[in-house]
């Protein structure tokens, strides 16, 4: 699952893939990205570098898993992951996804 910025926002691509999760920046500038963080109440900024945290509401939202099970288990199986792995907040309203920056 692949969280790409876009210059309406945040979406989410590769749906079913609940292996891989990250951040990309899509097509925008760093200022743009920077920008777009800034807007956004679906991802927020991280303590480490190249981290952000990402919204499990905006997640289910995405996913629409209210209609499909099949994407709430897939999601419920990849945020348990995280959360034995520290990378669900306290709160568990939101789970860190690291940042791939085009080279």
């Amino acid at each position: 699952m692949i969280i790409v910025a876009t210059d309406e926002g945040f979406t989410v691509t590769d749906k079913s893939n609940y292996q891989d999760f990250h951040v990309g920046v899509g097509s925008l500038s760093h200022p743009e990205f920077v920008a777009a963080v800034s807007a956004s109440d679906d991802v927020q900024p991280h303590q480490l570098p190249r981290h952000l945290w990402v919204s499990i509401d905006f997640l289910h939202r995405e996913l629409s898993t209210a209609a499909d099970p099949g994407a709430l288990a897939g999601l419920e199986g990849m945020l348990s992951f995280a959360s034995k792995n520290g990378w669900v907040n306290d709160e568990r309203t939101h789970v860190a996804a690291h940042v791939v920056v085009p080279e």
